[in-house]
Formats: structure tokens, sequence, C-alpha cells
């Protein structure tokens, strides 16, 4: 019996599920949930607004966050190729009576210390309203500094 066999399947074992696991270690504490926060409590406790559903798009690799707030959290996960279909499928089936804030992809500058992201706000009985929030990182916080409707 070889000996080294148990060893080298470890090795194997441990190259093939080592980048797995970090990707897993990286769902907590993730940056673009911080971000995603920052965001809902510009959007939601600043202005004293009250949505039925919280819709946060992610990425398969990302962490479902539980970011509260009395909404019930609907998880639009998908890749890139996914996403047109899944979305516009759950949009299709969902409650026109519930109000919805609708997070969609965190993007960052070159240097991580700004961010935007882009939400809908859909409220019973009128039209969405699509903005552009933009963050900056003081210190270790995300902040709103400005935001652009975009329709």
């Amino acid at each position: 019996m070889n000996v080294s066999a148990p060893r080298e399947i470890f090795i194997l074992a441990t190259l093939v599920l080592l980048p797995q696991l970090t990707a897993c270690a990286s769902w907590w504490g993730s940056e673009s949930d911080s971000v995603r926060r920052a965001v809902i409590a510009h959007e939601l406790d600043d202005s004293g607004m009250q949505v039925d559903d919280l819709v946060i798009r992610l990425s398969p690799r990302e962490f479902r966050a539980d970011f509260g707030h009395d909404s019930r959290i609907v998880w639009l996960v998908s890749n890139t190729i996914e996403r047109p279909y899944r979305e516009r499928e759950y949009f299709r089936l969902r409650d026109p009576e519930r109000s919805y804030l609708f997070i969609q992809d965190v993007r960052y500058d070159e240097s991580h210390s700004a961010a935007t992201v882009t939400v809908v706000i859909g409220l019973v009985e009128q039209n969405p309203t699509t903005k552009d929030i933009a963050l900056r990182k003081k210190a270790s916080e995300w902040e709103v500094v400005s935001e652009t409707r975009v329709r």
C-alpha cells in the first residue's frame, strides 16, 4: 500500500476546495453589503419610507445578508447571462399591490473608495423611479454623497 496516496488525495482536495472556501469566506462582511446597507439607510431610514419588498440583485457567489426593515427580502441571484430573464420573470409575476426598493449592482471606482448603485423604487399605483446613488467611503463607513434621477 502506498502511504503517500492519502496525503496526495488530501493535497489535491485542498487545492480544489481552497478557491471555493476563500469565496465563501469573502461573503461575510462583504464590502458590497456595507454599500447596500448605506443605500437602504438613505432610501428608507432617512426618508421614513417603508416598502413591502426589498429586492436585492446578487451574483451567484454573494452571501444573502439580512437587511431587515420589516420588508420581505427578495434575492434575485443570477449570472450576467441569466439576469435579464430571471428579473423580467420576477417583475412580471410580482404582486402589483406591493411596493419595492430594487437595489441593483454595486459599481466601484478604481480605488474602491467610491461606488455607485442603481436603485428602482416602485410604489403602489405610481410609475417606478430609477436613481443612481453615489457613495464615498469615509474611514470604514460608506456614505451617500449624491443621487441622480435616471427616469
